[in-house]
């Protein structure tokens, strides 16, 4: 994107970013947020599995799962603050929303449910 926008073409573009280059800046702006969309559903969806085959906790799932609709809803809310009273995307509010995605898209949620998963059943015993 630095290079659409930039018009610099004198840097390599690597291989696997080719495909995109076809695109213009503005088909790349908007196509982020699809990409992001789609990478949230692909970990989401290999943290179920993950969890859902290393620990035998069905809980966990449902904990998997809430943490996800709390992630994406503050996000989808810090976004629309930011939009309405801001009228654009691109102030703080952008900047939390997208750390909040960012933890979407990567395995934290899960690693931290199944390290916990040793401390569900003593807090049902105590």
């Amino acid at each position: 994107m630095f290079q659409k926008y930039y018009n610099h073409t004198d840097l390599p573009i690597p291989r696997v970013m080719k495909p995109l280059n076809i695109f213009s800046y503005k088909s790349l702006y908007y196509l982020k947020y699809l990409f992001t969309l789609l990478w949230i559903g692909i970990f989401f969806l290999a943290n179920y599995l993950a969890i859902k085959n290393l620990t035998p906790q069905k809980i966990l799932l449902k904990f998997l799962i809430y943490s996800y609709i709390i992630l994406l809803t503050l996000a989808a809310v810090v976004m629309i603050y930011g939009y309405f009273v801001n009228g654009r995307l691109q102030d703080d509010e952008y900047t939390v929303s997208r750390w909040l995605l960012g933890i979407a898209q990567s395995p934290i949620i899960c690693l931290i449910l199944i390290a916990s998963e040793k401390l569900y059943p003593k807090s049902i015993k105590s």
